[in-house]
């Protein structure tokens, strides 16, 4: 198995309701081919990066996965499928899945190294 991070985008004026039902129906789809769902962290509506269509904003929602590739396979068709999720993203990921929010971890500038510039 492995470890995928699932990130989709749903239209700005579904309900909680329905995102959550979205979710549901996804959660089964990596259940459904012998994976887990290790978290589920509903990011709400958001501004996007960029206009998508006639969206500007969309309701975030991020899955973390274990299974294997042919459920990740599932999950994609299935955000295809549906007309509500206007973007989606699948990596998979090497590292442990972190249990904290990306939020309450430090800053990136505590995460890089720090260069100087030398005066010539």
């Amino acid at each position: 198995m492995v470890n995928y991070e699932s990130i989709f985008i749903a239209e700005p004026n579904a309900s909680d309701d329905e995102v959550a039902a979205f979710t549901k129906g996804f959660e089964e789809a990596v259940t459904g081919g012998s994976g887990t769902v290790l978290k589920v962290e509903k990011w709400g509506k958001r501004r996007l990066a960029y206009r998508i269509g006639r969206h500007e904003d969309g309701n975030y929602t991020l899955l973390y996965l274990n299974c294997p590739p042919a459920a990740v396979k599932e999950l994609e068709r299935r955000y295809r499928m549906n007309d509500r999720i206007i973007k989606y993203l699948t990596v998979r990921v090497d590292e442990n899945i972190p249990d904290t929010k990306p939020t309450e971890a430090g800053t990136a500038s505590e995460d890089r190294p720090v260069e100087t510039l030398e005066a010539e």
